[in-house]
């Protein structure tokens, strides 16, 4: 009885390590994709900030402005593919955890 009650709490370590573990993995990528985020969205900042500089010129910089808008098309899709990312990360770590706990 003593050596299956041994398994049983070996079992219930090694559970709690890997789910340790795989949370530190999803809090790893949960700050790295906020901090990616708030990167781009300085980016996205500094790049309307390009547009109204160019906006306040007389004449001649269409091809800028193209690019300045091109530019902010871009980060506004690129952040908000990192924020669909993460979402879809959490829902389908939770729906994870549920169907374990299930078990």
């Amino acid at each position: 009885m003593s050596e299956k009650s041994n398994e049983s709490v070996l079992d219930v370590c090694l559970l709690g390590l890997k789910t340790w573990l795989a949370e530190m993995g999803w809090l790893t990528r949960s700050v790295l994709s906020r901090f990616e985020t708030s990167r781009l969205e300085k980016e996205l900042e500094q790049e309307y900030a390009n547009l109204g500089r160019i906006a306040e010129q007389p004449r001649g910089k269409k091809e800028e402005k193209e690019l300045c808008l091109r530019q902010i098309s871009f980060l506004k899709d690129e952040i908000e593919t990192l924020k669909t990312e993460l979402a879809r990360d959490r829902e389908q770590r939770m729906r994870s955890l549920r169907t374990d706990g299930d078990a």
